[in-house]
């Protein structure tokens, strides 16, 4: 019985206050090992989820992405005449495949639409060609015809010219010959080698008269007695008109210094101021009888130039109008009074303030202006 209830030590050792302090470590050990274990399942879990965010948040970015090129591409079809691309990431390769193929057979049917369109617009673009070509050569033709035309004219009129200085002339030699005729009738005989010779002197005389007037140009037409502007005027007169329109708006003293000046500068000489009453363009009898006294002593050459004026009461374009009736009716009475072959024109300048800025009717008149020829 001792025997049986003997005990191994290694089995049953007795429980001392080390073993449970050893027991207890254990314990602590294994606690701080499960804890550990937590942290780091709830640090990997908190790792999965950031990543599982940060993934999410990826995938928006590319979908929003996706659906901006979608509708950019979508709006690029829609100029293209193609329908949109609907189910962008779901379709399959076949469905893609098959959009591909139905996009490529519009694409190709546009661009025969696009040739025939251009080959339409070739064609009426030579048919403009072919018609702008026939109608330039037309134009050409009827140029050239007209310039024929024009010359025959042209040849026409000095041809009548020619022919009827030629008729004057040959008036002239009869009325010459006629006291010859008159002598050989009173000599009842031949006339004299004397008479004769005379006779032949004054023949070819009147020939070679007739010979320079064949070959000498024709006189220039005369200016015309109304001038709508400068270029129209005499050439004498055309610098002293612009000189006379650059005046507006100058102070008295400018405009009397610059009268001063057209003496020497123009050989321009002031002759008379008409004025006309409001609205009209008539001359009374007493102005008619002073333009005529005023241009009796004009020297031969000389050129008279009437310039017209009318206030700024009322609308410029009538105003206008009678500054150039008013310039042609004194110039009109001029031309009739002149005592020789002196040039008359009239132009206008339109309305005015260089002769009262305060009274209006002042500025209703004509300049008549004598230019001397250098």
């Amino acid at each position: 019985m001792t025997e049986n209830h003997s005990e191994n030590p290694e089995i049953h050792s007795p429980v001392t206050p080390a073993t449970v302090s050893e027991k207890s470590n254990v314990s602590t050990t294994l606690l701080l090992s499960i804890v550990v274990a937590l942290l780091l399942g709830f640090l990997v879990a908190m790792t999965l989820n950031k990543n599982k965010d940060s993934a999410r948040t990826d995938m928006y970015s590319l979908q929003a992405e996706l659906a901006s090129r979608t509708a950019t591409v979508n709006a690029e079809r829609a100029r293209q005449g193609l329908p949109p691309i609907e189910g962008v990431g779901t379709d399959s390769p076949e469905q893609i495949a098959s959009r591909l193929t139905k996009d490529a057979a519009t694409l190709a049917n546009y661009s025969d639409r696009f040739r025939t369109l251009l080959s339409e617009k070739d064609t009426i673009i030579a048919d403009k060609n072919s018609t702008l070509l026939t109608s330039e050569e037309a134009r050409k033709a009827l140029s050239s015809q007209l310039a024929k035309i024009q010359t025959q004219l042209d040849k026409s009129l000095a041809d009548s010219t020619s022919a009827e200085a030629l008729r004057l002339q040959l008036n002239e030699a009869r009325n010459g010959l006629a006291p010859l005729q008159e002598k050989l009738a009173a000599y009842s005989s031949r006339p004299t080698a004397e008479e004769l010779a005379l006779a032949k002197a004054r023949i070819a005389e009147l020939e070679a008269q007739l010979a320079a007037l064949k070959s000498a140009p024709s006189p220039e037409a005369p200016p015309k007695l109304f001038a709508e502007n400068a270029s129209e005027l005499y050439p004498a007169a055309q610098a002293l008109f612009r000189a006379l329109g650059e005046l507006d708006d100058k102070a008295d003293l400018e405009i009397s210094a610059a009268y001063n000046r057209f003496a020497t500068q123009f050989s321009a000489t002031f002759l008379k101021e008409v004025r006309f009453s409001t609205g009209s363009a008539q001359l009374n009898p007493a102005d008619k009888l002073g333009i005529g006294d005023s241009v009796t002593d004009l020297p031969d050459g000389a050129m008279i130039l009437v310039v017209g004026y009318a206030s700024t009461t009322g609308q410029a374009d009538t105003n206008r109008k009678l500054s150039s009736d008013r310039a042609t009716e004194v110039a009109a009475n001029i031309d009739m009074a002149k005592p020789g072959k002196q040039v008359v024109q009239a132009v206008f300048l339109g309305q005015t303030k260089r002769f009262s800025s305060r009274i209006s009717e002042r500025n209703q008149v004509c300049e008549v202006w004598q230019i001397n020829p250098k």
